[in-house]
């Protein structure tokens, strides 16, 4: 599969190159963007348990080094890292906050007086999934403590003003080290809610998208084009891969941990949305 994804009817990218350091890098979502902004920019990248050429270690309690990584001289610190699987979350809050709010008042504290800007990326489960769709202007009021600790570190890093968080929904598609959305279908059964509706993002296209947002400030929105039940998501990938799972409808939130039923994200503040299904997975499948 070629990691780069060239939106059509986008503008072209920007032109000067930026010192980056992207948090997380090994992830899912990282490892895509660091697939994108490598290529483009000099990012120094992190890993905090899976190794990968070129990325150096960092774990986000130990305060001082992660202060210390931020302070480097960057032009702009993504944070892509944290506590992400929602059960493990809702198992110890107290880890969750750890990982995914402290560390956002640490890279506050370290970039205060520079001219590098923080970029979070933050999540649709800050909303209860009531509404057909959500805006940045809508309120949010998280059902489960991963969106709980989003929701908290937002309200840090708007607070400060200068930085942009940016929610994104689900992200589907191959990352260049951690696989973790494929490897829900690696089995002979794959079970796949019917109840939950979102506008799934497909990797590639988030680094693009942020390239031409980073520029602002304050909270945007990133979604992608099509509507779909994680069932419907999750049987086109089947298909376009011809993997030989089986997709199997179930209906039910996990022991402890609530979900939003609908998480549509949309933007009141730019045009972009990630490519629809049909383009996405002719991508993927090449």
């Amino acid at each position: 599969m070629n990691a780069f994804w060239r939106p059509s009817g986008w503008p072209p990218p920007p032109e000067s190159r930026l010192r980056i350091l992207l948090l997380g890098a090994s992830g899912f979502v990282g490892g895509g963007l660091w697939s994108h902004l490598a290529a483009r920019h000099e990012v120094v990248g992190t890993y905090a348990t899976r190794p990968a050429p070129g990325l150096v270690r960092l774990d986000l309690r130990d305060e001082s080094r992660l202060a210390a990584l931020a302070a480097g001289g960057f032009d702009l610190v993504v944070h892509a890292a944290g506590l992400v699987p929602l059960e493990q979350a809702e198992a110890d809050p107290e880890l969750a906050h750890r990982l995914n709010v402290r560390p956002v008042e640490v890279l506050l504290d370290a970039v205060r007086g520079s001219a590098a800007k923080l970029l979070l990326l933050s999540s649709d489960n800050v909303f209860d999934g009531t509404r057909e769709q959500y805006t940045e202007a809508d309120l949010r009021a998280p059902v489960n403590v991963y969106g709980r600790t989003k929701a908290a570190a937002e309200d840090l890093l708007l607070a400060e003003g200068g930085h942009l968080a940016v929610r994104i929904p689900m992200v589907f598609g191959r990352g260049p080290w951690a696989n973790t959305f494929l490897a829900r279908l690696a089995g002979p059964a794959t079970a796949a809610r019917t109840d939950l509706v979102c506008a799934p993002v497909y990797l590639p296209s988030l680094g693009p998208a942020l390239s031409r947002l980073w520029d602002r400030t304050g909270m945007l929105h990133y979604g992608g084009a099509d509507v779909v039940t994680r069932y419907e998501l999750m049987s086109r990938v089947r298909r376009a891969l011809a993997l030989p799972t089986r997709v199997v409808p179930t209906e039910h939130d996990g022991p402890g941990c609530r979900r939003p039923p609908r998480l549509v994200l949309r933007s009141t503040r730019h045009g972009l949305l990630g490519p629809g299904l049909d383009e996405a997975l002719a991508h993927l499948a090449a």
